[in-house]
């Protein structure tokens, strides 16, 4: 692929947990890298939650180099656009230094 594509600069953020004064626990999303990528959209919907019809839209990030500590509990961000990771591609050969596939979800 031409490094040209990739231009989107994308962070990948990972999830840990804090305790609310309440005793809860709280999500905190912490920026692990920073990733030159390339985003392909690929089709939208909608999906019900609590009562609620939110509008997704599936796509495709490649980015341009490996991450190899990866997983679908990370998201990426780009721009004010969140991604949940649905699956990882490419990467069954953990020696790979060259692109890696997510498929993800974004709820608009």
């Amino acid at each position: 692929m031409a490094a040209g594509k990739f231009d989107k600069r994308v962070a990948i953020q990972t999830k840990s947990e804090t305790l609310n004064p309440d005793g809860s626990l709280a999500p905190v999303w912490t920026q692990a890298v920073l990733r030159w990528a390339m985003i392909s959209d690929n089709s939208g919907g909608e999906v019900t939650r609590a009562k609620k019809i939110d509008a997704t839209v599936t796509a495709v990030i490649t980015l341009r180099s490996e991450y190899a500590s990866l997983s679908v509990e990370d998201r990426i961000v780009y721009g004010t656009r969140t991604f949940w990771i649905k699956s990882i591609l490419g990467t069954s050969d953990r020696t790979a230094t060259r692109s890696q596939i997510l498929d993800v979800t974004e709820v608009v």
